[in-house]
């Protein structure tokens, strides 16, 4: 892909992308702070869960790094990016419980801008499907929120996949 003009989303992708994040808000507002399986969790479960989601939020500053990375790279794909950053920077700020993960470091980024999306998309991908592994170690809450960021990653590679068309 060349830097000519910057890549304008058709009105159907901005909206889905508004959907998403309509809808990942509703479901993060949804989960409750008590646990679906009834009494309060053994010390281990907690752990497990805690350990879960630090590891999710992690992978989202990472991913938030990507993002910043490949906008400062690719100026031209800001209008493209800037709203999936966005629905990223809201994932992490949903993760986070007790402060902030550390930023992930910012990744190399290839210097054209087709190289840079197909890195974007991939790593979408890996994150989405990383977190529909790890649904059966997580209590239902976190199961909940951590299905419905796959699922927001899922619509990620499609949006980042048109963007390439």
């Amino acid at each position: 892909m060349s830097s000519g003009p910057p890549i304008e989303l058709p009105r159907r992708t901005l909206l889905l992308t508004g959907g998403a994040l309509a809808a990942l808000t509703g479901l993060l507002s949804g989960c409750s702070g008590a646990d679906d399986a009834g009494p309060q969790r053994s010390g281990e479960a907690a752990a497990t869960s805690e350990g879960l989601r630090r590891r999710a939020a992690r992978d989202n500053a990472k991913l938030l790094a990507r993002y910043d990375a490949t906008t400062a790279a690719h100026p031209d794909l800001a209008g493209t990016l800037t709203p999936l950053r966005g629905t990223v920077a809201a994932q992490l700020t949903a993760l986070q419980e007790d402060g902030a993960p550390s930023p992930g470091s910012a990744p190399g980024v290839p210097s054209d801008a087709d190289g840079a999306l197909a890195e974007l998309i991939e790593a979408e991908r890996a994150l989405a499907d990383e977190r529909l592994r790890t649904l059966g170690d997580a209590p239902p809450e976190l199961a909940r929120l951590l299905a419905s960021l796959s699922a927001a990653g899922s619509v990620h590679v499609y949006l980042l996949g048109e963007a390439r068309a």
